[in-house]
């Protein structure tokens, strides 16, 4: 059966998986590091099976209304949201067996299949139904695990997790994610709405041209109610605080990881309040890619955009460090740094964005 994880357990999971963490600062919001070479083999998305509905049909689905729609294209650059014909089960059977055909390899050996998910969506732990769709790709001899650590910051910090366990038993991990918008009461937010786009990524199945070589997560416990108890005002002038939040964690995880900051050539964010992440770059003055490609077309998908955004990133990237960073409710900044491997000789990272 499916197992899950909740917040209040993560740092004693974290420790005792991870024997190369360390926990930084004292009190209560600490940066956990780790780090640990794990190989990125592919990466899967399904662009032809989402499609792209303007934020002006989406009042029946979303609640959102003319106004709504008005300040999310004129503020934040949303025009469209990618949406799933497809059951929850159904697209993510859909993604994973994409991966798995393109990687037939682990059809033969043991690993262990990791969805990710934010805490609004329950996926009925009683009913088997992640073996099934293990199962039904193929690969239902694998170890199952279902994570819902941090809303959106989820699929980084699952990877900040679990990576030495994989790493150390030498089993390949597939991260799966992707999550039904289901009702309108948790499927948009003031700055976006969100969308349904399954991905997947294969780690730790063989040498390849991409490594995981450093993960990170802090969690900031004085937002755990996201200060409902304060007025409106005052709501609002502390989640203006998270923009410097944002900027300190991004230069003291390069700081901990040894990493010089000039060195990053891409910053991979979730696709959420772009003006805020134009800002947060600007003030670090950094002249590498921040890839925002997405953003305007597809809205910002749960735990997924990471994976899907680093996927059109790598399609003609250069560079050779890349950080993926993420921001989920609670609030918990992660982040995996993602580095070219110079000696291999694999000449890219695989991907399926096809149907």
């Amino acid at each position: 059966m499916g197992k899950t994880s909740s917040l209040s357990n993560f740092r004693q999971k974290a420790r005792s998986v991870s024997g190369t963490m360390w926990l930084i600062d004292a009190g209560t919001e600490n940066i956990l590091c780790g780090n640990v070479m794990l190989p990125l083999n592919y990466l899967c998305w399904l662009p032809v099976r989402i499609s792209l509905e303007p934020l002006s049909t989406l009042e029946q689905s979303h609640g959102l209304k003319p106004g709504g729609c008005k300040v999310l294209q004129r503020y934040y650059s949303l025009h469209s949201v990618g949406m799933s014909s497809g059951t929850h089960a159904e697209m993510l059977v859909d993604t994973l067996c994409a991966l798995v055909i393109a990687n037939p390899q682990v059809k033969k050996v043991k690993g262990c299949l990791v969805y990710a998910k934010t805490q609004t969506h329950n996926t009925f732990f009683d009913d088997r139904w992640l073996e099934n769709v293990a199962e039904a790709c193929g690969i239902g001899h694998w170890e199952v695990l279902s994570v819902s650590l941090n809303h959106c910051s989820s699929a980084l910090s699952a990877i900040h997790l679990l990576k030495n366990s994989s790493s150390k038993r030498g089993e390949p991990m597939i991260l799966l994610t992707g999550e039904k918008a289901f009702h309108s009461a948790v499927n948009r937010l003031d700055n976006s709405v969100l969308a349904e786009i399954p991905a997947a990524m294969l780690l730790n199945a063989g040498p390849a041209q991409w490594y995981l070589t450093h993960t990170a997560v802090k969690h900031m416990s004085s937002f755990y109610d996201n200060h409902r108890h304060e007025s409106a005002a005052r709501r609002r002038e502390l989640y203006a605080s998270l923009e410097q939040d944002y900027h300190d964690f991004y230069l003291s995880v390069l700081d901990k990881f040894n990493v010089p900051a000039d060195s990053i050539d891409a910053i991979v964010p979730c696709n959420l309040d772009l003006p805020m992440l134009e800002r947060v770059v600007e003030k670090l003055n950094f002249k590498g890619i921040l890839f925002t490609r997405h953003v305007a077309e597809y809205g910002h998908a749960y735990c997924s955009d990471v994976l899907f955004n680093l996927s059109g990133l790598l399609e003609d990237f250069t560079g050779k460090k890349i950080l993926c960073l993420t921001m989920g409710m609670g609030v918990t900044l992660s982040c995996v740094l993602i580095e070219k491997n110079e000696n291999s000789e694999v000449l890219h990272v695989k991907s399926s964005v096809s149907s």
